[in-house]
């Protein structure tokens, strides 16, 4: 069986320490959408929740990729 792993928003926004609001223009700058919405929270996939990551290490400066 192959399982996928998602992730909400809000866990997003505590393992990247970001706001969910700036969390959700990275998103929308990057054409992502949520893999799922469950309780109305939106929830990314591994692949989407990478490229949302590598975007907010790219606008941090002095933090080592």
């Amino acid at each position: 069986m192959n399982e996928s792993r998602i992730t909400s928003i809000g866990c997003l926004a505590g393992q990247l320490q970001t706001p969910v609001s700036k969390l959700q223009e990275i998103a929308a700058a990057l054409g992502i959408i949520p893999t799922s919405t469950i309780n109305n929270a939106p929830y990314f996939d591994a692949a989407d929740v990478e490229r949302i990551a590598e975007r907010i290490r790219s606008e941090q400066p002095g933090v080592i990729q």
